[in-house]
């Protein structure tokens, strides 16, 4: 995808993990996420409008939310997501509807395998 998510819809999220490293795996580092220490011992990454919520364990992030849309939402996940994708484990299923309908896709990772499904609602 080259554009951008208008909505995102996280339908699953089980045990969905990411090595912090991967996050960072770009060459381009003005698109690497910005890391959010929160007050409660959480911690978010930001890449613009898109962000990932979660705990650090074993140098890894355990992600509790996702929402990858809004602007530079196709660059995140085409640069830094989809490749910090492949080292994940667990099991990620998105619904995402591009720019306004022009498709709408389900994306399913489960243990580092990507699949993009073209889906109707």
């Amino acid at each position: 995808m080259s554009y951008n998510c208008d909505t995102w819809k996280t339908k699953k999220l089980e045990n969905f993990k990411i090595p912090v490293a991967s996050l960072f795996k770009h060459k381009r580092n003005d698109w690497h996420p910005e890391r959010i220490n929160n007050n409660d011992g959480t911690v978010t990454f930001t890449i613009m409008e898109s962000e990932l919520h979660g705990h650090i364990e074993n140098d890894c992030l355990v992600v509790s939310s996702i929402d990858c849309s809004g602007e530079g939402s196709g660059v995140a996940m085409n640069w830094i997501l989809e490749p910090a994708f492949e080292d994940s484990t667990g099991e990620l299923i998105a619904s995402c509807v591009w720019e306004g309908g022009d498709s709408i896709t389900q994306l399913i990772v489960k243990n580092g395998t990507i699949e993009w499904k073209e889906i109707e609602i």
